[in-house]
């Protein structure tokens, strides 16, 4: 799964990276959760360009916001099949800029986060469905999900899932909004290559989303190697 991440890369590196015509402007983020608003990349009539969406798909045919259910990742497995998700997978995909993720490894009694980001530096691309929601007063929604796949060799000892990482090669094809194919869409929903990432434990910090701050990101020491963090 994925239900936290950060994104400090500054909206000019973004616009660079991604090719993008517009991104809106940024200010570090570090504790990312869902039902947050949060960038997405798509391609439009009039280029590349990143908007501001709410984390956690509210289908287009919900009636009751009452009644939305938690949507904030689809599986990539079932992702072509499932009626909430089946339209935007054909239809409305984007890319979901991130400077790494959190996932929580299981250790005894207590889980211990861990943040895993690129090797190089460079932002991944999370896999995304958008979709926009009308209500019937008016109101107007886009929102989106995350989709996951299984884990790669660096996060099993971690988790065994992880969102789906797109490369550069395959963005014009997963954001191309004419390309309806499932077989190709669902060729590109792969762990992404764990020898271009890294991971490392992080302060139990990041457990609650009002922590902010780029400590989040900073490998977490022992007491025994002098840390500054208490691990009990």
């Amino acid at each position: 799964m994925c239900g936290r991440y950060g994104l400090n890369h500054p909206d000019p590196v973004l616009a660079d990276w991604y090719r993008a015509s517009f991104i809106p402007e940024l200010k570090p983020r570090y504790n990312i959760a869902p039902t947050m608003e949060i960038l997405a990349v798509r391609d439009t009539d009039s280029g590349r360009m990143g908007s501001m969406m709410r984390w956690g798909l509210i289908p287009y045919w919900l009636k009751d916001m009452k009644k939305l259910p938690v949507l904030n990742n689809a599986r990539a497995e079932t992702v072509a099949e499932k009626p909430t998700f089946r339209q935007s997978f054909r239809q409305r995909r984007c890319l979901i800029p991130a400077s790494g993720f959190f996932e929580w490894k299981t250790e005894g009694r207590r889980k211990q986060p861990y943040f895993i980001s690129s090797r190089d530096g460079t932002p991944f691309s999370f896999a995304g469905l958008w979709e926009t929601w009308d209500s019937d007063t008016g109101e107007t929604k886009e929102s989106c999900v995350i989709i996951t796949t299984e884990c790669n060799a660096l996060m099993q000892p971690i988790h065994d899932r992880m969102p789906v990482i797109l490369s550069q090669d395959t963005w014009d094809t997963w954001l191309d909004p004419n390309l309806r194919r499932d077989e190709i869409l669902l060729s590109l929903l792969k762990p992404f290559d764990a020898d271009r990432m890294q991971a490392w434990p992080v302060t139990p910090a990041v457990g609650k989303v009002v922590n902010q701050g780029e400590e989040l990101f900073r490998p977490l020491i022992s007491e025994q190697e002098g840390g500054l963090f208490d691990m009990s």
